[in-house]
């Protein structure tokens, strides 16, 4: 999601950007505090100036926020969150509404991929039918209680270099490392409690190891 300004802002003002990660772990309101008001697009800059709990600490008359704090149209800010987490449930809607919401799904989030080289393409489609097993958005079809929410994203797949050597010899090992070591569990999580939670898990596991002429990862 992202904090949004008017789109007549003048491109020649140069832009800044803070990125908070996983925004849904902390308690917004009460981290952003008197700023809370001060996020909203419609109070960006000198108008929604407000007196914050450490205004006394600026002495420095030159200080530019030394009559109160604001956030300058030309930062923007942007929050990543995975969206199944639990803890999204608990941000309230005045925090929502200060946000523009953008989705990122899992095939759009390949580049991280790009230090695999030659495996990159394989490692994708690899990628796509563990995906497309959990839950297929073009049939509509896959493990019931779960949704394309629930894809694996490539951020997952780039810890196979923690296995690799220099010349991808040892492939076959690190595909298993990967699954034991990091796929494994969070599909686990994902299906515990759930009906047929070990056919499932086996059903997973089994095209994940799936032989064919791009991904040839069996063993």
């Amino acid at each position: 999601m992202s904090g949004y300004q008017d789109e007549s802002l003048d491109n020649n003002i140069k832009k800044f950007v803070f990125i908070i990660d996983e925004i849904n772990r902390g308690e917004i309101s009460k981290i952003f505090g008197e700023l809370f008001f001060s996020i909203d697009p419609g109070y960006r800059g000198v108008k929604g100036m407000v007196k914050t709990q450490y205004q006394n600490m600026i002495t420095n008359e030159s200080d530019p926020f030394y009559e109160g704090f604001y956030i300058p149209e030309n930062v923007y800010i942007i929050g990543t969150m995975n969206d199944i987490d639990r803890s999204v449930e608990s941000m309230d809607f005045a925090m929502r509404r200060r946000f523009a919401w953008q989705e990122v799904k899992a095939e759009e989030n390949t580049g991280m991929l790009d230090d695999l080289k030659e495996m990159k393409d394989e490692v994708i489609e690899i990628m796509k039918r563990l995906n497309n097993t959990i839950w297929n958005e073009t049939t509509n079809t896959g493990i019931e209680g779960l949704n394309a929410a629930y894809h694996i994203g490539g951020s997952y797949f780039s810890k196979l270099q923690l296995y690799l050597n220099e010349d991808h010899t040892n492939k076959k090992s690190a595909y298993r490392h990967l699954w034991e070591n990091h796929l494994k569990g969070v599909l686990s999580e994902y299906l515990r409690g759930m009906p047929e939670a070990m056919e499932n898990m086996k059903k997973l596991e089994d095209i994940y190891f799936k032989e064919d002429v791009n991904a040839d990862i069996e063993g």
